[in-house]
């Protein structure tokens, strides 16, 4: 398997034994300072449930490729800078991206097995977005993944960190990074 992410062995384990043995969480929540790997996980994760290869993820069949392009009809990533289309500085992830976000969890995947929803900075959803995101980590759709990437757990609300499977990235070593 060709995961990305470097450093954080003992998650990408544990995320690659849920995958072999169909256990995988419908919600994450990744924690950990900025640059430490959120991102990369989570689509190392996009890749792995969506890709054709047998050890997976590949990174070279058309779905690892699609996803690594940010082209995948299934993979959609959220932040902060999409929640406003006025010109003015964006605060929150709306309550309009979630609805969206529900909408598409409702259909079957279109191109791939699975349809993963990454929201960045998801200490900013705004508190409407936040209980609406809250629905649907309660019934989770079949064929969905949500993945929520924060500094840390505390600057959610309780009840979103309680319907996610914690993935906790904690800082690097200058030698590994090297």
């Amino acid at each position: 398997m060709m995961w990305r992410t470097i450093g954080h062995d003992r998650t990408v384990n544990a995320l690659r034994r849920g995958l072999e043995g169909g256990r995988l969480s419908h919600a994450y929540l990744v924690v950990g300072p900025r640059h430490v790997g959120k991102g990369t996980l989570a689509l190392d994760l996009s890749r792995a449930v969506n890709c054709l290869a047998s050890e997976r993820p590949c990174n070279e069949c058309t779905q690892c490729r699609r996803i690594t392009d940010g082209l995948h009809a299934d993979v959609r990533v959220l932040s902060v800078e999409q929640g406003r289309s006025d010109g003015r500085n964006p605060v929150a992830i709306g309550i309009d991206q979630v609805r969206d976000i529900q909408r598409e969890a409702s259909l079957k995947p279109y191109e791939g097995r699975c349809r993963v929803f990454i929201f960045e900075s998801a200490e900013h959803l705004s508190e409407e977005a936040a209980n609406s995101l809250l629905k649907t980590l309660e019934e989770p759709p079949d064929q969905v993944i949500i993945v929520l990437l924060a500094p840390d757990a505390a600057r959610l609300p309780s009840t979103i960190v309680s319907r996610c499977q914690l993935l906790e990235l904690r800082p690097l070593s200058l030698s590994l990074i090297a």
